[in-house]
């Protein structure tokens, strides 16, 4: 891919990643809720550009999200977490004008603790729009998929970028125009994770500039504000990226660079604080989570449960565990297996705590959340694998 078409779509997934993050901006600063209506008025002038200028360029892509969004247009909001909590706390914004009437902690079932990023960005279709309309406030959950997508594009052949939003499709599914999170979630991660094995792992000086830092920056602020898991996400990353270097004994020759970083995680904190502040609490995590914790990790049927549920039971699981294996059986590029493989194990450790810790049944719990927190892992191991074989074809 020339220079040119690259430096574009950079330009254009800054822009797109800047405008949703600045949704959040805007309302948590107190500015005007007429500067929401042209943030999202520039958002779609960018959104224009991208398909017009270079209109034969990333034609799948472009082919793809059109067909998806028309799909998210003509299916009803019944997805749970998008109705109860995503909608319901983008109307309370449309309503109020504000992200902090979760102050009064109202209706706790919808999770009043959960960064506000999702619901400030679709509620800004409907402050447009200058009325509560829930289809229209639903389709900005496909948009946001776009800047990762762009930007990705740009490090993959033809063939390869076509294969990966094949397999993005199938992994994700209904997720993409049904309104879940867990598919954002799982996409900002592994391009986050792709960013930070550019920048410190590969150490690629061709393509790393001031434009890259800063998408990198964007993207790792966005999926810290998506979800709660998005923070989780977000320090397995840097804890990763600090191990890798520690072993590869360059961490001094990065840390300042880690460091620089790290201010992404200053919105989710700040929120944080607001919640702290305000006692808004997350549902899950108590003053007893330790105690549940230690009295199901010594029984052998929770981890055979916990097994069975995300990984056993799930065929998609098993296809993305033998595209990674198969592609660094063909091409075993040793940075990139240990860093991909760190990620995996770490984020499974953490949603196993989590789910030991929880105050419901460990069941219930389990066939409540394991089918979408599934996706973060399935994508992770096959977007690599997908990426590695990349390599190999530019060797």
């Amino acid at each position: 891919m020339s220079k040119e078409l690259i430096n574009f779509n950079t330009k254009i997934s800054i822009f797109l990643s800047f405008l949703i993050l600045n949704s959040f901006i805007i309302l948590f600063l107190k500015l005007p809720t007429d500067l929401l209506k042209l943030n999202i008025i520039v958002f779609f002038t960018v959104f224009f550009i991208f398909y017009l200028k270079y209109y034969k360029f990333n034609f799948s892509l472009k082919l793809y999200f059109f067909l998806i969004l028309i799909i998210c247009v003509g299916s009803p909001a019944i997805n749970w977490d998008l109705r109860s909590i995503y909608l319901f706390h983008a109307k309370r914004i449309f309503f109020d004008g504000s992200i902090f009437s979760v102050a009064d902690n109202y209706a706790t079932f919808s999770n009043n603790d959960y960064p506000p990023l999702l619901s400030t960005f679709s509620a800004s279709f409907s402050f447009l729009l200058g009325s509560w309309n829930e289809n229209f406030s639903k389709i900005s959950f496909v948009f946001i998929y776009l800047p990762p997508l762009i930007f990705l594009s740009s490090y993959f052949n033809n063939k390869k970028y076509l294969v990966l939003l094949s397999v993005i499709i199938f992994f994700i599914g209904q997720y993409l125009y049904n309104g879940g999170a867990d598919g954002i979630l799982s996409i900002y991660f592994i391009t986050c994770a792709f960013c930070f094995y550019q920048i410190f792992i590969k150490k690629n000086s061709e393509i790393i500039d001031t434009r890259f830092y800063l998408i990198t920056l964007l993207f790792c602020t966005c999926l810290s504000l998506i979800k709660n898991e998005g923070l989780a996400l977000l320090l397995i990353i840097f804890v990763t990226t600090v191990l890798c270097n520690i072993f590869q004994k360059s961490i001094h020759q990065n840390l300042k660079k880690i460091f620089s970083l790290s201010i992404c995680f200053i919105p989710m904190l700040l929120w944080k604080y607001f919640c702290y502040k305000n006692n808004i609490e997350n549902l899950f995590l108590n003053s007893n989570s330790l105690d549940i914790i230690f009295s199901r990790i010594y029984d052998l049927k929770n981890y055979i449960l916990f097994f069975d549920y995300f990984f056993i039971s799930n065929e998609k699981f098993i296809i993305s565990l033998a595209i990674f294996l198969i592609s660094f059986n063909i091409n075993f590029n040793k940075k990139l297996f240990y860093f991909s493989t760190i990620l995996f194990i770490s984020y499974l450790v953490v949603i196993l705590l989590v789910h030991f810790s929880s105050p419901l049944d460990l069941k219930f719990q389990l066939h409540t959340t394991s089918f979408r927190m599934v996706k973060t892992f399935t994508l992770l191991l096959s977007f690599f694998g997908l990426y590695n074989l990349n390599l190999k074809l530019l060797k």
